[in-house]
């Protein structure tokens, strides 16, 4: 059952995935697309509450009501099969998590996980750098823990040693 995603409960699970290359003139289609799967989408035969869009022209977001229906581990599947599928027809990657997206001077920047070291020794971050955390799980989180300071997320480890140094 497809739902408004800003009326969703805070509660709500979310899955977060991000595109190395911008979706400007895919995301209505994409989310378009997403909607009908979501319309259907079902968990033991049971519909699940659910809803998604496309933030930052980067991300496909999707969110499920838990209290509503529960998502099985077969519901989860089919969701990821789908956006594997919807990445290969519209031409995106959508599962590359070794690319960390973060928004500088109001610009997304990817860069390689494995350069965060070097990167922070150069001071690329600055105290208006802040990090896309994919890693949350609630949309509760998305609204407060999503776009933080890199040092405030699990990147912290970066930056700890980096003023060890």
């Amino acid at each position: 059952m497809r739902a408004i995603f800003d009326e969703l409960s805070d509660k709500s699970r979310i899955w977060i995935f991000q595109s190395s290359q911008t979706l400007v003139g895919k995301a209505e289609q994409i989310t378009q697309e997403a909607d009908a799967f979501l319309q259907q989408w079902a968990a033991h035969g049971s519909q699940l509450k659910a809803s998604c869009h496309v933030a930052y022209n980067h991300f496909l977001i999707i969110a499920i009501d838990e209290d509503f229906n529960m998502a099985s581990g077969c519901s989860i599947d089919s969701m990821t099969r789908f956006v594997q599928e919807l990445a290969k027809k519209h031409d995106v990657e959508l599962f590359d998590r070794t690319k960390l997206a973060f928004n500088k001077e109001g610009e997304m920047v990817l860069v390689e996980m494995n350069k965060m070291k070097t990167l922070v020794a150069e001071g690329f971050f600055t105290s208006e750098t802040l990090f896309f955390n994919n890693n949350i799980q609630t949309k509760a989180q998305l609204n407060s823990e999503w776009l933080v300071k890199p040092e405030e997320s699990w990147l912290n480890r970066y930056f700890a040693v980096a003023k060890s140094v």
